[in-house]
């Protein structure tokens, strides 16, 4: 019997020691007040049928980062654009600019007049004797091909006199590729691709009605309905059910500490790889798990680029022609704005890279690659642009600038915007200043 008690009693302290410890943690957490509260960014997407998702209008609220980096006020107007009200008519005569982005543009980081949108408008409004628009067509996740979409489904509605395409060189080309794009995100497509002929002609997308029948043939369900986006296939159901993915979605409601720690456990492939398909880190630590564990969208800095990727890059300077094909046919001037990542600009953020993805260590890489190879097909094709990449590192190289990119969402803090507004102004007063008086 006294064993037995012994035993209890060394039991109760081993769980005192670790409890009480986590106890502490927990409560320092909140104190310090260093986790993300435990509410959902609000829903700002909904399904489309030509563009595979968009904006909800009237839509919003305020949006916070997992890593506890930032908290922005977000409102998506009438039109579905992350914008100020804004109709189709320019009655007052403005000077229009119509931003074309991804996540970049659409900035869920920031408040909205400190977006680059916002602060090129107030810069242009100061350098030119008329008022200006710079309409923000940016949306998350979107490619090169969704974003030539809109501007023919919509864009030109709103008649500008510049069209401003901004391309991302880390992911932009793989969202535009659909085999790329697929394997990227495990096989859940989202939305149709488009792709090139035997003759190296462009053939669009199908449509939502074309995909579903297309769909059918092949036996596929598609799901259409509020939480799934369009012509998605059903995924194949995982070996084993997330047993403690309940458990993860109490703790996220309940726990700072846990909401503070999961994070970055999310972030660290090894561990994705061995706990995500438990459901402990959640639905998203399930849905990383499928992922490749190197992200395919690094592949892009491979030189020379393999067979997939010089494919990708082929139907991507397609999709561009095409768009400025459009564009000019509206009386309008397409320009383009190269956007570089934090491994092409910050040598440590390459270095960690490396670190974290061994599959890459045994490939020649070339982080400036994307750069070149835009920017050669842009002057051929006589498309003016600007790269941001050297105008980020020396900005970045100077140990007085303020951190130019949030350290772990990854995208431009108020000051890296601030930095592209500035030099996207010189740029558009340089290229085409006759044509903005």
């Amino acid at each position: 019997m006294k064993t037995l008690g012994n035993f209890l009693g060394r039991l109760l302290l081993l769980g005192l020691g670790l409890l009480l410890p986590l106890l502490a943690l927990e409560i320092g957490v909140r104190v310090l007040n260093l986790a993300p509260p435990p509410e959902p960014n609000p829903a700002i997407w909904q399904p489309h049928p030509l563009m595979g998702w968009w904006h909800i209008p009237y839509s919003g609220g305020l949006f916070h980062s997992q890593y506890n980096e930032f908290e922005a006020e977000v409102r998506i107007n009438a039109r579905g654009l992350r914008d100020r009200e804004i109709g189709y008519d320019n009655s007052g005569g403005a000077l229009r600019i119509l931003s074309l982005a991804d996540s970049f543009g659409e900035a869920l980081q920031v408040n909205l007049e400190q977006t680059y949108h916002k602060q090129l408008e107030g810069l242009l409004v100061d350098s030119l004797s008329r008022p200006v628009e710079v309409i923000n067509g940016g949306v998350g996740g979107w490619g090169t091909d969704q974003e030539a979409i809109f501007y023919v489904a919509e864009g030109f509605r709103y008649e500008p006199e510049i069209v401003l395409l901004a391309f991302f060189v880390r992911n932009d080309t793989v969202n535009n590729y659909g085999p790329l794009e697929l394997a990227s995100v495990s096989g859940s497509q989202q939305k149709e691709f488009f792709s090139l002929s035997p003759q190296g002609e462009l053939i669009p997308p199908a449509v939502k009605e074309e995909a579903k029948a297309k769909a059918e043939a092949k036996e596929v369900e598609i799901r259409d309905s509020n939480s799934q986006p369009l012509t998605q296939p059903q995924p194949s159901k995982p070996d084993h059910n997330p047993v403690l993915l309940p458990l993860a979605d109490t703790l996220w409601q309940w726990s700072a500490l846990y909401r503070l720690v999961v994070p970055y456990l999310r972030d660290m492939p090894p561990v994705v790889q061995k706990i995500g398909p438990s459901g402990l880190l959640g639905g998203e630590g399930v849905v990383r798990a499928g992922h490749p564990t190197t992200p395919v969208h690094f592949f892009v800095y491979q030189s020379p680029p393999d067979e997939e990727f010089e494919a990708a890059w082929t139907l991507t300077e397609a999709i561009i022609k095409r768009l400025r094909d459009e564009v000019e046919s509206h009386g309008s001037r397409l320009a383009v704005v190269i956007i570089g990542a934090p491994e092409q600009v910050y040598p440590v953020e390459g270095e960690r890279l490396l670190a974290a993805n061994p599959a890459l260590q045994k490939l020649t890489l070339d982080l400036e690659l994307p750069n070149r190879r835009l920017g050669t097909f842009l002057a051929a094709e006589q498309i003016p642009y600007l790269d941001l990449l050297p105008i980020f590192r020396q900005a970045a190289s100077d140990p007085a600038t303020p951190p130019l990119h949030f350290r772990h969402d990854g995208h431009w803090t108020v000051t890296g915007h601030r930095l592209a507004a500035e030099a996207i102004h010189k740029f558009l007063l340089a290229e085409l200043g006759e044509q903005l008086k």
